[in-house]
């Protein structure tokens, strides 16, 4: 279908950093992609918690990249014309709140035949941080690991790759969102219990501790990551909801059980490191989301029109996210108007 492109394009616009009423609609010059990239008209992105802190003010863009929210999307490749080429989603530096974006033909995924393009908006981020998460921690069928915010977008990924490479999964997450994981593990251990018993309990599952441990709450959690983790344990540290500052930081139990330390993020490594990653993702994982064995998990589905209407919407499942009461994907599909 040829599409003529405008030369400006509305997006999701902030001027100053707070809660989710500082979300406005803009507009900006539609961009030019240089000979790497390829222009996308996007159908659907998703709210992600750097979003949130970006929004805040407290997780700001790599250098060089845009100011507008987004780190994911899917819809349409357009070549120079302006004639839609494919059906595509994938990852982003920033861009995804918008009506276009200019994206590294190389990070490009074709959407499968058989997944609308909404629910293709709730793949990439998840699952390609789920994957490189995966692969840093090198588990192996039979290993056990515990997942932080289980119940979050990224974590009911890692759940589903664990169960996918025969992994023993443990799920943290509260009391309230239990029912939902429950399709994926057997093991729970509830968020809302003290820290001492959320140990016992871990060390009930796995008494020589877990082998990883996916951490994105950081400070929080910090006793518990190191009680739980056995002798040469990972500790893969990808997000700090909770903060980065410990009291009293002792780097002995580190030491005494060989406790790997490996700190992950996606979203400023080099264009390079994502492509081989999208590629690898593509052969290994993305068969499995296509047939079924692996599911896209889906809170909700938000239609959302360019216009005041549409950004209250948009404001609203911030303050959703915000108030951790999601449980999966929450996804928006821009209209037409």
């Amino acid at each position: 279908m040829r599409k003529v492109i405008p030369s400006i394009m509305k997006h999701v616009n902030q001027t100053e950093f707070g809660g989710p009423n500082v979300l406005k609609l803009g507009e900006s010059i539609i961009p030019k992609p240089n000979q790497n990239q390829s222009l996308i008209e996007i159908h659907s992105t998703s709210i992600n918690r750097a979003d949130i802190l970006q929004r805040q003010g407290k997780y700001p863009p790599p250098k060089g990249v845009t100011n507008i929210l987004g780190l994911e999307f899917a819809g349409y490749e357009l070549d120079r014309e302006g004639n839609r080429l494919r059906r595509v989603m994938g990852i982003l530096s920033g861009g995804g709140y918008a009506e276009y974006v200019a994206v590294n033909k190389d990070h490009l995924i074709d959407v499968p035949s058989n997944i609308t393009l909404d629910a293709a908006g709730g793949i990439s981020e998840i699952y390609l941080t789920a994957y490189l998460q995966y692969k840093l921690s090198e588990l192996k069928k039979g290993n056990s690991c515990l997942i932080y915010a289980a119940a979050s977008g990224v974590g009911q990924a890692t759940l589903q790759l664990c169960n996918h490479f025969g992994v023993i999964g443990i799920a943290s997450c509260s009391q309230m969102k239990v029912q939902k994981i429950q399709q994926y593990t057997n093991f729970i251990v509830h968020r809302d219990q003290s820290i001492k018993d959320q140990i016992q309990m871990i060390r009930q599952y796995q008494p020589q501790g877990v082998t990883a441990v996916f951490d994105c709450v950081g400070q929080q959690n910090y006793q518990m990551t190191l009680e739980s983790l056995g002798i040469d344990g990972k500790w893969i540290l990808y997000g700090l909801l909770t903060g980065g500052q410990i009291e009293k930081f002792n780097l002995a139990p580190l030491l005494g059980k060989r406790i790997h330390l490996i700190n992950s993020t996606l979203r400023s490594r080099s264009d390079q490191f994502k492509a081989e990653l999208v590629k690898d993702f593509t052969k290994t994982i993305l068969p499995f989301i296509e047939n079924g064995q692996i599911s896209i998990p889906i809170q909700s589905v938000t239609k959302v029109q360019w216009n005041e209407e549409g950004i209250n919407k948009i404001i609203r499942l911030h303050n959703e996210m915000e108030q951790n009461s999601n449980v999966g994907k929450l996804i928006v599909s821009f209209q037409k108007d």
